[in-house]
This record gives structure tokens, C-alpha cells and sequence, in this order.
């Protein structure tokens, strides 16, 4: 009688197990995304991964600037190189400088789609999730940004599960990143190295590198250091165009960094490897 008792709650167990796992891979709860204030994907799934699935998360479509009332379309992709993996999901969430919801997403066709939690976040995700076709998973959606909040500073926060298809939601990859991006009243179109001679040195730079503008208008500029998955690691304001700047990167990790010139009219970015 007691085996039959174990053997009952085991097969019990079992069954909301794999219950929980197809109802999460056709939609995820709400509050999953890593943002400040969400759980992880991880709340409901072992990253355990003894399987040894890779995957690489990508997000394009998100600039560094963005306009008010502008509509951007964004593209995640998700990779899955040694081919182990069978489906992926995702939730993603946009959020101010306070960690409130900002601007609006839209999507088309069903999945992704996106559901509004009680506390006013609006999180775009998988409904549901897909199988990789030769390795890999497209997401897209549109993002408008609001009108106003100029000057404000933009986050998308995104966590995805690289799914091994079997054994419930255990024996998974999980995959988390943000991306940063800043609220411009004018995103501007000119090339800003038409009228202003621009120096960066020196590139590579260990310490700090020198910014040096000279150009024959009196307008100021706004300057921004971006990693290469576009976090903001860096912002100065109000600079001349008759100016040495220097910019320190000592606690910045070896890569690629993106350096973003902003004038009232016109806009350049530079290439600027730090190499310790």
C-alpha cells in the first residue's frame, strides 16, 4: 500500500512537471525578463545544461538615440550552434530611468505578443515558444518611444531559455541581457565630420583616450561611450567644438566601444578599441 502510495505522488509529480514546462513554453508567466523588480526565467527552470547546449543572444533594431514618437522595429535572434537545442522562448520588458514602463510595443502576427502585468509593465514574449530551423530563432517586434521624457534614459531587458525539448524544465540554457538607449528631441541625419575635424587617440587606449574637436560653428555637442552590446557606460554633455576632452576607460573591460557625437544638426560615431 505504501508503494502504491509513492509511486502515485511520483507519477503526480511528474505530471505537474511537464504540465508546468508546456504551459510556460506557450507562454511565459508574467515578471520573468531580469529587470529590476522581475524573477528570471530561471524561477521555473533548471539552467543546469548538462546536455552542453550553447547559445547567443543578439538584439538589433534598439540604436543608441532615439527619437520622441518614433516607431522602431527589433529583432532578437537567438543561436543555437552545436544544433542540441530543440525550441527557444523569450520575455522581454522596456523600462525609464525609474523602472517604469515607457513608450509602447506592438506586434503582428500573434507571437511574440505582449500582456500588461498589474504593475503596468508591458512585456512583449513567445506564445509560444519555437523550434530552431538551422540553428536558430527570429523575434520581432515594434517599439515606439513616448513623445516627451527628452533626456531620459531607456533600458530593454531581455531573458530567453535555450530548451533541450525534453525532461520538463530542467536540463536548459538560460540567456539574460540588457540593452540601453537615450531619449533625443532631434536624432540628427547630417554627418557631423562634414564640418568639424574629430580626433580620438589615442585607439587602442588603456587608460583614457583624448576626444578633440574643432569645427567652424559655434554649436555644442553631447558625447556617449557605448559598449558593444549598447550599454551606456559613459555620457558628457555640452562640449565646444573648440574642445580637448579626455575620457577614461580604466574600469571599462577589454572590446569595442562605440563613441556617439551629437550635435544639434549633425552626428558621427567613432570606433574606439579598449586594450589593457
Amino acid at each position: 500500500m505504501r508503494f502504491q502510495k509513492f509511486t502515485f505522488i511520483y507519477l503526480l509529480l511528474s505530471i505537474l512537471a511537464v504540465g508546468a514546462f508546456f504551459s510556460f513554453s506557450s507562454n511565459p508567466p508574467n515578471g520573468r525578463s531580469g529587470a529590476p523588480g522581475d524573477g528570471l526565467c530561471t524561477d521555473c527552470h533548471s539552467p543546469s545544461n548538462p546536455l552542453g547546449l550553447d547559445g547567443e543572444l543578439t538584439l538589433t533594431g534598439f540604436p543608441t538615440a532615439v527619437a520622441p514618437g518614433q516607431t522602431y522595429s527589433i529583432s532578437v535572434v537567438v543561436r543555437n550552434d552545436n544544433g542540441i537545442a530543440q525550441r527557444n522562448g523569450f520575455q522581454a520588458v522596456i523600462l525609464d530611468e525609474s523602472n517604469n514602463n515607457i513608450g509602447d510595443i506592438t506586434t503582428s502576427g500573434g507571437n511574440p505578443t505582449t500582456e500588461t502585468s498589474g504593475n503596468g509593465r508591458e512585456y512583449v514574449e513567445h506564445n509560444p515558444a519555437i523550434d530552431f530551423a538551422d540553428n536558430e530563432v527570429e523575434w520581432t517586434f515594434d517599439w515606439t518611444a513616448p513623445d516627451g521624457n527628452v533626456g531620459e534614459e531607456v533600458t530593454l531587458y531581455i531573458a530567453s531559455i535555450v530548451g533541450n525539448g525534453g525532461s520538463g524544465n530542467s536540463n536548459d540554457l538560460f540567456l539574460q541581457d540588457n540593452f540601453t538607449t537615450i531619449i533625443d528631441e532631434a536624432v540628427a541625419t547630417d554627418d557631423l565630420e562634414g564640418i568639424a575635424k574629430i580626433n580620438v587617440f589615442p585607439n587602442p587606449a588603456r587608460d583614457f583616450f583624448t576626444l578633440e574637436l574643432e569645427g567652424p560653428i559655434s554649436e555644442n555637442v553631447n558625447i556617449r561611450l557605448m559598449s558593444a552590446t549598447g550599454q551606456l557606460v559613459y555620457v558628457q554633455k555640452d562640449l565646444s567644438l573648440t574642445s580637448k576632452t579626455e575620457i577614461p576607460v580604466a574600469n571599462l573591460a577589454d572590446g569595442i566601444y562605440f563613441l556617439q557625437i551629437n550635435g544639434e544638426t549633425a552626428t558621427t560615431v567613432r570606433r574606439v578599441v579598449v586594450a589593457k
